[in-house]
């Protein structure tokens, strides 16, 4: 409740005695003037107390607003900013003189780097390609696929625009038709010690005739089991977008010379 300053004189006239008949209290003049003093004092006060809220307010709401616009500044953090690869959706093949397509059958993306993936699926055709790509085009790649020998084969290297191959009638196993087939797929980052454990394995010097290990030799050692073992453990599981792809085309559209020959069409005999 709120009183104008007549009522509040009015009052303390009325109360200016005590109830004993002595002194009066100190003259209303001068109570009064006490009373606007402690007045003015409090809303200097409520004064100061609002501008230090509002203060605050201010580097509240500035700061972070600044702490933003210099990290946005910064140069950006490549392993924060890589964008997860995209693979292409056809796979070109040439065969000598023959040039054919491959349509994507199927693909898978990982996050993590340093540690073998096995890629799972039903080819179509003998001719079934793969592709890796990776966010970081530096990083290292190897595919081992099996082979009609029964022996692993593949490709291997630094991943830049993709790595990957194909099989043909020649290269794919006898039973690659007959159901899911798989792929073991490893990428590592792009400073992956590989020709530092090549060297140490002493797989290098079955490729190269120079008296160093280079990158080159160190890239095709990468295919050697234990290497990738060696490898795989040095460097451990890390950060790092990739994506696989299978390739291949329907059974209807590959020419009966490309096909395996107890599944090509016989003459009929009478």
């Amino acid at each position: 409740m709120k009183h104008t300053e007549s009522n509040l004189r009015t009052l303390l006239e009325k109360h200016a005695h005590d109830v004993t008949g002595r002194e009066p209290v100190p003259h209303l003049d001068a109570i009064i003037r006490r009373g606007r003093r402690t007045l003015r004092a409090r809303h200097a006060l409520s004064a100061g107390a609002a501008l230090a809220v509002a203060a605050t307010a201010a580097v509240l709401l500035t700061g972070p607003v600044r702490t933003d616009l210099a990290v946005v500044a910064q140069p950006p953090n490549s392993a924060r900013v890589e964008a997860p690869p995209e693979l292409p959706e056809r796979f070109p093949v040439v065969l000598g003189a023959e040039r054919f397509t491959l349509s994507l059958i199927h693909s898978q993306r990982f996050g993590t780097t340093g540690v073998g993936r096995t890629v799972t699926f039903t080819p179509t055709s003998v001719s079934t390609g793969n592709k890796v790509v990776c966010a970081d085009p530096r990083a290292w790649v190897v595919v081992s696929t099996p082979l009609k020998s029964g022996e692993p084969g593949g490709t291997s290297g630094r991943c830049g625009d993709g790595v990957g191959g194909h099989h043909d009638r020649l290269s794919a196993p006898s039973g690659w038709l007959k159901g899911p087939q798989a792929i073991r797929v490893w990428v590592f980052p792009s400073d992956a010690p590989v020709v530092k454990v090549a060297e140490e394995i002493g797989r290098c010097r079955q490729f190269t005739k120079s008296a160093t290990c280079d990158e080159q030799a160190a890239s095709v050692a990468l295919l050697r089991r234990d290497v990738l073992e060696r490898l795989s453990a040095e460097v451990g599981e890390r950060p790092g977008e990739w994506a696989v792809g299978i390739y291949d085309r329907p059974a209807a559209e590959i020419p009966e010379t490309s096909k395996p020959l107890g599944e090509r069409r016989q003459p009929a005999t009478g």
